[in-house]
């Protein structure tokens, strides 16, 4: 009796203002990830020249200031929103809403790691399933503690840079300490020319067999060096965000809560500006492996940036999509929002064919002013298949089997 309480959203509960943010945010994070299937993700790590136009500086600022980290942030989110509205209806049915959780974040892992090992290392599903699971320990916080458990999460990770930039700092006073620090950046800069290197061969000219392998490596470092180190504390705190606004029902009853999102729009926008302007200056000024405060700058502006922008687009989107000629405009991304898991694994299937060299060899081609257009056409392309695939179908293919294997 309990199993047929435990039963997902259906298409006519569903809240098009969600969808539509869920679309967006699927359009920024191919926005930001065209240039890491362009190129191995270690050339941010490495002195090497891309021969950029000033088109291309000018797209690659801007995406770093306007999209970099704010769409990643967005999609945890609203990840956090769909766990706080899964677990009430489970609890209000009766269901065991635990075993619920635990199961459908089972199923998401084993998708993010088919997809992580087959078709594309920077996969995020991975790492949105093993947080998921460490929600279960913020099940029955107040709702009051989450935004001081927020603040902390993300606080952490720019003590521990700040701590690390003055260690360094300090080191560097001395003629001897300044040699050894030098000597372990260039040390660095090394390994990961090597990453570097190693890593185009597999995807620009190696077959399917030694991308796969290279696919494999490549995660191990990721997981450790970016997601254990950085993206963790970034999605646990979005997630805790989405739980937040979730339980107050912020976007649920939408409607009857502008003001406070007119206030969040407000507050956040001047934050996020000024901390992502912080992330780009960093990035300018400082060197590919950073050792002292232009490290600092680029983890304000992913702790504290990103989140405030993220919420600051949040928000546009919520009032837009209450003022009928906005909402004529955006709702044709609903569609989009609602296959969020299928685009986004199609922007894989699409990217990987395109760039790596079992498919048409592009890999190492591709600069980011072209990239730019690339991802206005593919996303173009996911707007079309998206609307045309919901006239026939109540899901998306991924989304079913996820559905499915869930629900049983």
């Amino acid at each position: 009796m309990v199993e047929s309480q435990q039963r997902p959203t259906e298409p006519s509960e569903r809240l098009i203002h969600i969808d539509v943010i869920r679309g967006v945010a699927v359009l920024g994070i191919l926005t930001v990830n065209m240039m890491y299937f362009a190129w191995p993700a270690y050339h941010e790590l490495v002195e090497i020249e891309l021969s950029r136009s000033a088109a291309d500086h000018l797209v690659e600022n801007a995406i770093r200031l306007l999209a970099e980290g704010k769409f990643i942030t967005m999609f945890s989110l609203l990840f956090g929103v769909g766990i706080a509205m899964l677990l009430e209806r489970a609890e209000a049915g009766g269901a065991d809403a635990r075993r619920l959780l635990v199961r459908r974040m089972t199923v998401l892992l084993g998708i993010g790691l088919v997809h992580t090992i087959f078709v594309w290392v920077h996969d995020v599903l991975v790492y949105f399933a093993l947080i998921g699971f460490l929600l279960l320990l913020f099940r029955d916080t107040p709702e009051e503690e989450l935004p001081r458990w927020i603040a902390a999460v993300l606080l952490l990770p720019i003590v521990g840079t700040l701590t690390i930039a003055g260690i360094n700092t300090y080191a560097a006073r001395t003629p001897a300490g300044a040699a050894e620090l030098q000597a372990t950046v260039a040390d660095q800069q090394a390994w990961f020319g090597e990453l570097y290197e190693r890593a185009f061969d597999a995807y620009a000219r190696g077959g399917y067999l030694q991308a796969t392998t290279q696919r494999v490596f490549d995660f191990a470092i990721e997981f450790v060096g970016g997601f254990l180190m950085s993206s963790f504390f970034l999605i646990l705190a979005m997630f805790l965000a989405g739980l937040y606004i979730g339980r107050r029902g912020l976007l649920r009853d939408a409607a009857r809560r502008l003001d406070w999102w007119k206030r969040a729009l407000t507050r956040a926008t001047p934050v996020g500006l000024i901390g992502s302007l912080l992330l780009v200056y960093g990035h300018w000024i400082g060197e590919p492996v950073a050792r002292s405060w232009p490290l600092v700058m680029r983890a304000v502006g992913t702790f504290v940036g990103a989140p405030a922008l993220c919420l600051a687009y949040v928000s546009a989107l919520v009032l837009l999509m209450h003022r009928p000629a906005a909402r004529t405009l955006l709702s044709p991304l609903a569609p989009v929002g609602r296959m969020a898991l299928s685009n986004y694994l199609l922007q894989s299937l699409i990217c990987t064919t395109l760039f790596y060299g079992y498919g048409f060899g592009l890999f190492g081609r591709v600069r980011p002013a072209q990239g730019l257009v690339l991802t206005v056409i593919i996303f173009g392309l996911q707007i079309v298949l998206s609307n045309i695939w919901l006239r026939g179908f109540a899901y998306g293919p991924a989304e079913l089997l996820w559905r499915r294997l869930t629900y049983r």
